[in-house]
Parts: C-alpha cells; structure tokens; sequence
C-alpha cells in the first residue's frame, strides 16, 4: 500500500473510531439522564449501571487492540492486557451489579420473563465466564506444565469469543430496553429510534478489531 493510501485508510478508521465513540457517548447521555430525571430508586440503578457496563467499560476493552487506536499506541502489549482486564472486569461488574438490582429488587422477578431481561442474564453469564478464560490465558504458560495438550491460543479464542458473544447478547439486551414499558412511558418513538440506531451503528465498528483478532487465532489454532 503507499504511503498516501496507508494515510487515507488510517484517516478512515480514526474518523470511524471518533464517529462511534460520539454515537456511544449519546447512547450513555439518554440511557443514563432518563432514569436520573424520573428517578425510582432500584430500577433507576439497574439502567445506570448496566448502561455504564455495557458502553463506556465494554466498549473500550474492545477498541483497545487495534494498531490505528490513537490513545492506546504508545502503550506496550502487556500494559493493553492489564488495561483491558480492567476495564472489561469492572465493565462486568457494573453488568453484574445492576443486572442482580432488578432480578431482587423489581417486579418479582418478572424481568426474568422478557426478552431483555433473559438476553441480560446470558450477557452477564458470557462476560463472567470470558473472566475466567481471560485469567487462564494470562497464566496459560503455569497451567502447560499440567498439560501437554494446553495451548495459550485456545484460552485467548475462547475469552475472545465469549467477550465478544458476551458484548453482542447484551447490545441486544439494550436494544430491547429501549422498548421496554419503563422507556416507552418516559421517551419518545423518535428519540428511541435514534438510540437504537446509534446503538447498532456504533456495536458493528466497535467489534471490529475483535473481531480480526479472532481470525488471526483461528488461522493459529487451524495450523499445528
């Protein structure tokens, strides 16, 4: 590629990194002062907290790795590791928290019963599970030494499959929501419709460096 074409596809995908962060941004902004202005107390936390989860958290562990993210290309290869265990665990966390607030709290467990509610659990469930294989990548050299057949690569595949499956189960989760009869009683259909096409637009960019290092780990697990 030449040197122009290398700038105008690394203009290209700054562009389409600083687009889906403001879309994101917005989505947080509605998500987050809808239940601070009609504030009821567990409910209220629940949207905050699993919004905060899923956006801001979730959101940056998974545009961390790509070469042209600007803010992330001094930092060396271990420190993206330790950057991204702490954003997707606190992000989880966040998931966790608010996901817990409404299965107690709310309607009786009711919200087991939705679309949005069930796409939730499995979410938090998927994020959970990505932890551990996360954690066993890190320490996949101490766990060789108890077998011969455990390669770090499938520990890496398998926390990025289920983060990344993890991701995709709670954006639709949050798609969901927006449709809910909390969110319906207090929006509008057109500011939702804008949510939800926000939502959607900035989840497709967002997955794709994952989405990449998924296939490079493929193309490592197919060769022996």
């Amino acid at each position: 590629m030449s040197e122009l074409g290398t700038f105008s596809y690394n203009t290209v995908r700054f562009l389409l990194n600083l687009t889906t962060r403001n879309l994101l941004a917005g989505v947080v902004v509605y998500c987050c002062c809808i239940p601070i202005m009609y504030y009821n107390y567990w409910f209220s936390w629940h949207v905050i907290l699993c919004t905060l989860g899923m956006i801001p958290f979730m959101t940056e562990a998974l545009m961390l790795f790509p070469p042209d993210e600007l803010w992330t290309k001094q930092l060396s290869r271990k420190d993206k590791y330790w950057i991204h265990g702490c954003l997707f665990t606190l992000g989880t966390i966040l998931v966790s928290a608010g996901s817990i607030d409404t299965f107690i709290f709310t309607a009786e467990g009711y919200h087991l019963y939705t679309i949005h509610g069930i796409t939730g659990l499995i979410s938090m469930i998927l994020f959970i599970l990505s932890i551990l294989f996360g954690v066993m990548a890190t320490y996949s050299r101490e766990l060789s030494k108890y077998s011969k057949h455990t390669r770090p690569v499938w520990f890496k595949f398998i926390h990025n499959f289920l983060g990344l499956l993890g991701y995709v189960v709670g954006v639709v989760s949050l798609c969901y929501s927006y449709y809910s009869n909390w969110f319906v009683f207090y929006t509008s259909a057109e500011s939702r419709l804008v949510a939800l096409i926000a939502t959607i637009l900035g989840t497709l960019w967002t997955m794709n460096g994952s989405i990449m290092s998924g296939y490079d780990q493929i193309k490592t697990l197919l060769r022996k």
